[in-house]
């Protein structure tokens, strides 16, 4: 029940995080610093001019955050940034300019037809550092799967506990061949199938199940770790296939100005859901390789235990719990 509770508030979580657009927002990717910066590293010298020395760079239609002139090589642009790639996607030209406009994510840069083809080509070569909000709406299962394998793996560590499954008494009391107290309490599983024999008096076959119920308590919500296993990395795979189809469906019809964006955008999200499936896969597997040891050897002393009780019980069942 509380895995029950857990698992619809993972789902809830991620839900509402998807419609309120927490996990991909609309930050800015790059600020005009980023390609003046550019610039600067390939020893190529700037100036700035005012916007009107270049009155016909300036006459686009659109939302900008700012605009800035500049002189390279005695051939003015004009860089523009935006708050989103989608506003700066939605800046258009006089249909009389005779310039240019290239976008980058957030930034666009405008440049007089057939001048500053070394400005351009730099301009188009920024490459955004990678982020979990290029994975696409592939990041919501992925953070699911995430949730899930970290909520499990510190559940089931924190359950499988000796204290809670087979403690130390329990053991002490079976090596020493000294029968457990009435007085114990139902905390762990030991001491509850030690409550079963010792209090209800239970046939042979009743307290097998029993002790059946108590080790299949044990393994609850590993089932979940191996689905995350299983779907971690299918969810990357089909990332990278959809990355993969974006890039070449794009080709065809993406002029110079946009094929590079198109071509980071699809090889980003293609390589980054699979790097972010297999590192929660990963672990995941591990840890559910981890706790089905701990399941089994926890098992192994609940036989024991049940084991132990039953010969007890069938041969001498008055002096030993009376």
């Amino acid at each position: 029940m509380m895995i029950k509770k857990i698992i619809n508030w993972i789902v809830l979580s991620v839900s509402l995080s998807f419609s309120s657009g927490c996990l991909l927002d609309g930050e800015r990717v790059y600020q005009s610093s980023d390609f003046l910066s550019a610039l600067s590293e390939k020893g190529l010298k700037y100036s700035s001019l005012p916007l009107g020395r270049s009155p016909e760079l300036v006459n686009f239609k659109g939302n900008v955050l700012s605009k800035k002139s500049f002189q390279l090589d005695e051939s003015p642009f004009v860089l523009l940034e935006c708050d989103s790639s989608a506003n700066a996607n939605a800046l258009t030209l006089d249909s009389n300019a005779s310039s240019q406009i290239y976008r980058n994510e957030n930034l666009a840069l405008i440049v007089n037809d057939g001048t500053n083809d070394t400005c351009v080509e730099i301009f188009n070569s920024l490459q955004p550092n990678l982020t979990y909000r290029q994975a696409g709406v592939f990041i919501y299962p992925l953070a699911a799967c995430l949730l899930i394998a970290v909520f499990i793996i510190t559940e089931r560590t924190y359950s499988l506990r000796p204290g809670l499954t087979f403690p130390r008494k329990v053991e002490k009391a079976l090596i020493t061949g000294e029968f457990p107290n009435k007085k114990w309490k139902k905390r762990s599983a030991a001491e509850r199938i030690v409550h079963v024999a010792l209090h209800e008096k239970p046939s042979q076959e009743t307290l097998l199940s029993y002790s059946r119920l108590e080790v299949a308590a044990l393994e609850k919500g590993l089932f979940l770790l191996e689905i995350v296993v299983a779907a971690a990395p299918l969810i990357g795979l089909l990332g990278t296939a959809t990355g993969l189809v974006q890039v070449f469906s794009s080709m065809p019809q993406s002029g110079s100005s946009g094929g590079n964006e198109i071509f980071s955008e699809g090889i980003a999200l293609a390589l980054l859901t699979t790097i972010i499936g297999l590192a929660i896969a990963i672990p995941a597997l591990v840890g559910h390789a981890y706790l089905i040891r701990i399941v089994e050897k926890r098992a192994a002393s609940l036989d024991w235990l049940t084991a132990r009780l039953i010969d007890a019980t069938g041969t001498n069942k008055k002096s030993d719990f009376s």
